[in-house]
């Protein structure tokens, strides 16, 4: 009788327990997977690599080799303040501050209106009034403009010294370069200069150019030829009538006592644009 020895494998059953893997070398975790635990390698390698975001805020040092690549956008309330060197040039100007008539002990039947760059006559009677400026070197511009203005009047407009009254304007011409304004002539160093710009009538503009260094002043009304000469140029140097040596000078307006109540004069001493160019080499107003 054959007898046969049958061995028989027991049924299989579910294993409730994980499939843990030793991790090596050469396993890494997938791109792009989010890690929610913590991954425990055992035994650890050096060759291990996690690639996941295990959601800590990473911080890293900051070289000299960093570079923004985004914009930030804050707003900073403190001034910047830069150290100016050598190179830095401004890139706005400054205008200097300029004269206007005087206001004070000066004045004679004139009322200022304007910023006090306006003076009209308030009386038929003699007076005048003269900027707050004196200056005895420089060379300077600048202009007047005749509002109402009566032609026969015995008025002047210019510049009178600082030792000098309105009547040396007009009436003695002593110590004062002006335009004696019923005839256009042109008065300088207690004289007749033997020049004129013809006669002024209202809405003239009265240029001056003075060169207080060389003592010499040039008149031209509405353009036209500097002291009514050709030959005259401020700019060159060449002619210009004389201003009284070593006295202070100031721009003036003088009004006499035949002209008509209500006249008027503004000057421009280089707060607002000019109507004419200013000559090469003279300042720009009276500061």
């Amino acid at each position: 009788m054959l007898v046969t020895n049958v061995s028989l494998r027991p049924p299989r059953h579910a294993i409730a327990a994980d499939i843990a893997e030793a991790i090596t070398a050469t396993d890494a975790t997938a791109t792009g997977q989010v890690v929610f635990a913590t991954l425990v390698d055992d035994p650890a390698s050096v060759g291990d690599a996690v690639d996941a975001y295990l959601g800590e805020i990473m911080l890293e040092a900051a070289t000299a080799a960093d570079a923004q690549d985004g914009t930030v956008a804050v707003i900073y309330s403190g001034t910047i303040a830069e150290t100016a060197t050598a190179q830095d040039t401004p890139d706005a100007s400054i205008p200097p501050a300029t004269t206007t008539w005087d206001a004070g002990a000066t004045i004679s039947n004139v009322t200022l209106s304007g910023g006090n760059l306006v003076a009209t006559s308030s009386s038929t009677s003699n007076g005048g009034v003269r900027s707050i400026s004196y200056k005895t070197t420089g060379k300077l511009y600048f202009e007047l403009t005749l509002g109402t203005w009566a032609a026969a009047q015995t008025s002047a407009l210019g510049l009178v010294a600082s030792t000098g009254t309105y009547n040396d304007m007009y009436v003695n011409v002593t110590n004062s370069t002006d335009v004696l304004t019923n005839s256009g002539t042109i008065f300088s160093n207690n004289g007749n200069s033997g020049f004129s710009v013809g006669l002024p009538a209202s809405g003239d503009v009265i240029r001056v150019a003075v060169d207080l260094t060389a003592r010499k002043a040039w008149f031209s009304r509405n353009g036209a030829n500097w002291n009514g000469n050709p030959a005259h140029d401020p700019a060159t140097g060449a002619g210009g009538v004389t201003v009284a040596a070593t006295l202070s000078f100031a721009p003036a307006v003088g009004f006499g006592n035949s002209h008509a109540n209500g006249n008027y004069v503004t000057a421009n001493f280089g707060a607002s644009t000019f109507v004419y160019a200013v000559p090469s080499g003279f300042a720009a107003g009276w500061s």
